[in-house]
């Protein structure tokens, strides 16, 4: 079992110094995922807006929203993967990625 632990430690030293990208790709993927629900649902909210109101509330969701969303939520999941002890690093990351490829999937079968 120490041979496992062995890898699972030199697994960690190799992804650890990418805690920010693999933070931010996990904020992307989920706002891929969910992305066209939000835009749905503020189409929904806007529609009896005139045209210049809708398209500045997509303008905004965009830019600000999902630009927010992404710099903000990267951050504190950064800071959230950071505090992993060495040993659950790796197994946690592989399955957040397992758990967001699945969601997605089950997500766009709808």
């Amino acid at each position: 079992m120490d041979w496992f632990n062995h890898l699972l430690l030199d697994a960690t030293s190799n992804l650890k110094p990418y805690s920010s990208q693999l933070a931010m790709a996990m904020v992307a993927t989920l706002l891929v995922i969910y992305g066209n629900a939000i835009n749905r649902t503020l189409r929904a909210l806007v529609k009896p807006y005139s045209f210049v109101i809708r398209v500045s509330a997509f303008i905004l969701l965009c830019t600000l929203g999902y630009g927010a969303l992404t710099v903000w939520g990267a951050s504190q999941l950064k800071q959230l993967i950071s505090t992993l002890p060495n040993l659950y690093f790796t197994p946690v990351m592989v399955a957040s990625f397992v758990f967001l490829g699945v969601l997605a999937e089950r997500f766009h079968k709808n």
